[in-house]
């Protein structure tokens, strides 16, 4: 709010925006937070300066990141293998968004911890949560992506310990992978342990009613070829009551996060359908985190309650209406397919 022009909310409410998104992008994302801080001061109780700038602070940050801190199995899966594997380690936390791995790391008795987050307003408000909790002695905290971090000016030397969570629901949509290949080949010590140690990306045939009806005639008009633009894969969450797993699991692709073997980018699975005359219209995706020996998290369909990450549903054939598969017509497996690359999975049915 310096300057001429004065960006104060009720007076400017487009200019307190525009500032205040353009500081939240910015590598000193924290002075979003000051100047919310300073209007807030100022029009104690207001609504309208409050309204304006939660647009400021969720500027940017994904909301992903409630549900994820909600997911009591996700967290308690972390906690017990981070009480398992962080005492005495320098540890790395890589996206820390609020903190709490990184809290959870030194509850547990790492030797030091240091965070990374790559948004600077997020990693200026973990700062305040660790320091909120007692805790600002023993994390770091780096308002910078991972790529960016020193071995030794940031990490005294490297990490014994790398936790992660920068998980999309294909698990590779975040960029995880060449995150930790490029924290595994520059900023650990010899012998790093990773949490998690691995990760699958696992299908299974499934049914799923009330499809989705292709687009057709609208207002007289056809518009069936728009269809081409609809991305037939859509996210289910893994609880919905219509969604339900028929018959066997696989593994499309497996990951070791301390390893440096190159993972094929084309992967498959043979499936065989659950008896008793189910039917069939889609792949089922999702994803399971092999977090240390014996503690993993997945999450697949049918729990009682749905977990943080949705199921990836994808019609057979591809298309809205892709064909039910009985067990009448197949004399054994189903072949599902699979694809990577960059930031992008696809699944298919090879008919």
């Amino acid at each position: 709010m310096d300057g001429k022009k004065s960006a104060h909310p009720l007076h400017d409410p487009a200019g307190y925006v525009a500032l205040g998104q353009k500081l939240a992008s910015s590598e000193q994302g924290e002075l979003a937070l000051s100047l919310i801080a300073r209007a807030m001061n100022a029009d104690p109780g207001d609504s309208r300066v409050r309204a304006l700038s939660r647009m400021i602070s969720s500027h940017k940050v994904d909301g992903f990141h409630r549900g994820m801190l909600a997911d009591e199995p996700r967290n308690a899966a972390y906690r017990a293998a981070i009480e398992r594997l962080a005492p005495g380690k320098n540890v790395l936390d890589v996206g820390t968004g609020s903190g709490l791995l990184a809290m959870m790391a030194a509850r547990a008795g790492a030797k030091s911890v240091v965070a990374c987050e790559m948004n600077p307003m997020l990693a200026a408000t973990a700062r305040e949560i660790v320091a909120a909790n007692g805790l600002s002695d023993q994390i770091t905290i780096i308002g910078r992506n991972s790529a960016e971090l020193d071995k030794d000016a940031d990490l005294a030397g490297g990490a014994d310990l790398v936790i992660s969570e920068i998980v999309s629901d294909d698990l590779i949509g975040e960029g995880m992978l060449p995150a930790l290949e490029d924290v595994r080949t520059r900023l650990c010590r010899p012998g790093a342990v990773f949490l998690p140690e691995g990760a699958d990306i696992r299908v299974s045939l499934c049914e799923l009613t009330g499809k989705r009806t292709p687009i057709g005639e609208v207002e007289g008009f056809d518009l069936s070829l728009f269809n081409r633009h609809v991305a037939p894969t859509r996210p289910v969450h893994n609880a919905h009551p219509k969604l339900k797993q028929i018959g066997e699991t696989g593994n499309l692709f497996t990951f070791e996060f301390y390893s440096d073997a190159e993972i094929p980018q084309t992967g498959e699975a043979a499936l065989a359908l659950a008896s008793g005359g189910e039917q069939a219209n889609g792949i089922a995706q999702w994803i399971r985190l092999r977090l240390t020996d014996g503690i993993s998290y997945e999450n697949a369909p049918g729990p009682a309650r749905a977990l943080h990450w949705p199921v990836r549903f994808s019609p057979l054939a591809g298309t809205e209406d892709g064909p039910e598969i009985d067990r009448s017509e197949i004399e054994a497996k189903i072949e599902v397919g699979g694809w990577f690359g960059g930031h992008q999975l696809t699944v298919w049915h090879r008919n």
